[in-house]
């Protein structure tokens, strides 16, 4: 079970959605997001749906995506913060099928994943709950990304301007690192995108909406 923690995010994104890159000369100013790892008030944002029943690190990494004044590298590596907190966090989980950060990837693309993460991720969810408790569970604490870097990026055949970044991701002291995945280097992509309703999501009052300019996390390796 060890090596199985680490399996879905060395699988690639881009297995899945078909993304690669290629740098550009021009360079972007980073934004320093300064992120409340006790925030618990969501923020709202008409961008990005609310994560569910959130940590408070999951919490201050949707809220970053709410700041005012973030330049596009700023709220690309916001996005990536927000997809891999949720998305790696099982403590706030309800069951294997409860995948976080789906609408941080592109919605024709969510389906698919979702049915990967369950099966290659979140099977996990079960086994460490059962065997070993929910303390077992990973929760992720803090996310740095470096190596920023602006990029033109190839997803389903056509270009979109966008970012690779490398993240390192830390998770509540006393878990054991290595079952996690504690470093990926990610593609993230700005593009017209509606919000991804999956079947449990038809009877909650959730729409996809129109499509909006935002950022969709593509690989992550």
């Amino acid at each position: 079970m060890k090596k199985q923690m680490t399996k879905l995010l060395c699988f690639s994104l881009m297995i899945l959605l078909s993304a690669c890159s290629m740098p550009k000369i021009t360079t972007v100013e980073e934004a320093k997001v300064q992120q409340d790892n006790t925030a618990s008030t969501l923020k709202p944002n008409d961008l990005y749906w609310e994560p569910k029943d959130p940590t408070p690190y999951i919490a201050s990494t949707y809220n970053a995506l709410s700041s005012q004044g973030l330049d596009e590298q700023g709220q690309a590596e916001a996005v990536l913060k927000a997809f891999l907190a949720d998305f790696l966090t099982l403590s706030n989980k309800t069951s294997d099928g409860d995948i976080g950060g789906l609408d941080y990837i592109p919605s024709s693309s969510v389906s698919d994943f979702e049915e990967y993460a369950k099966y290659y991720y979140y099977d996990a969810y079960a086994d460490l709950l059962t065997n070993q408790g929910s303390s077992a569970l990973p929760e992720v604490t803090n996310i740095e990304c470096e190596n920023i870097q602006p990029a033109t990026i190839s997803y389903m055949d056509q270009d979109y301007p966008g970012f690779t970044m490398d993240a390192k991701i830390t998770y509540k002291k006393g878990q054991e690192a290595s079952d996690f995945k504690t470093s990926a280097k990610c593609s993230i992509i700005k593009m017209q995108d509606i919000h991804y309703v999956s079947k449990s999501d038809v009877t909650s009052g959730k729409e996809a909406g129109e499509a909006k300019n935002v950022y969709r996390v593509i690989q992550v390796e």
